[in-house]
C-alpha cells in the first residue's frame, strides 16, 4: 500500500540521512521526497511517499519517532489531505510554436 508520511524535522546536518536510513536498511524505496521550511527556521517539514504493508510502515514509523531529529510525525495515508504535483520544465521553443505550447499548458 502507498503511504504518505509527514515529518517535522530539526534543521541539523545529517538529519535527512538519519531519516532515510531505516528505509535503506530494510531495502524499502522512498518514491517521493520533499523538504520545505516551516515558520520556525529550526524545523523543516519533510514529506515522503513510500510503498509497503501497514505493518512494515508501522515499524519504520516507530524507528523514526525514536530519532532525536524528529519533532513530530504523521502518516497521512488515511486522513484527509491534499496532494499536488509540480513539474519544472525548461525547453527551447521557437517563437512560431510558443502559442501552441501555451495552449497545451493551459489544458
Amino acid at each position: 500500500m502507498r503511504h504518505l508520511i509527514s515529518i517535522l524535522l530539526q534543521n541539523d546536518a545529517g538529519a535527512l540521512a538519519r531519516v532515510a536510513a531505516p528505509f535503506a536498511t530494510r531495502g524499502d524505496n522512498i518514491e517521493s521526497l520533499s523538504v520545505a521550511p516551516t515558520d520556525d527556521p529550526q524545523v523543516s517539514r519533510l514529506t515522503l511517499v513510500t510503498i509497503g504493508s501497514d505493518q512494515i510502515i508501522g515499524q519504520i514509523n516507530k524507528q523514526l519517532l525514536k530519532l532525536v531529529d524528529v519533532v513530530n510525525m504523521a502518516d497521512m495515508t488515511r486522513g484527509d489531505h491534499i496532494e499536488r504535483e509540480l513539474l519544472l520544465l525548461k525547453a527551447k521553443v521557437p517563437d512560431a510554436s510558443w502559442e501552441r505550447v501555451t495552449e497545451l499548458v493551459k489544458r
